[in-house]
């Protein structure tokens, strides 16, 4: 869903719940980070690790259920992601 949407997944190539160091990390340089509220619950507090390590990056705190949950919840996600990738983009432009 989020390469549908415009996104890039730097890690893609891995299995589907990779382990990954903040070294990997800091290797890939994401563009844009996305910490979801699920399964594990990252908060805001989190931020500043992830800004030490790859501080280009936009960081943005998501929403788990629309990234993982099947169902109707499912039909609020399209406009999610294109609201979340469209916030995204001008982030990276005012930074």
């Amino acid at each position: 869903m989020l390469r549908i949407a415009g996104f890039v997944n730097v890690f893609a190539e891995r299995n589907r719940y990779p382990d990954i160091t903040l070294e990997e990390l800091a290797e890939a340089a994401p563009k844009i980070i996305l910490l979801s509220s699920e399964p594990y619950p990252f908060k805001e507090k989190h931020f500043d690790e992830f800004k030490r390590v790859c501080p280009n990056a936009v960081i943005k705190l998501v929403d788990g259920e629309l990234f993982s949950w099947y169902g109707s919840r499912l039909l609020h996600t399209p406009a999610y992601f294109r609201r979340l990738l469209n916030e995204s983009l001008i982030d990276l432009v005012n930074s």
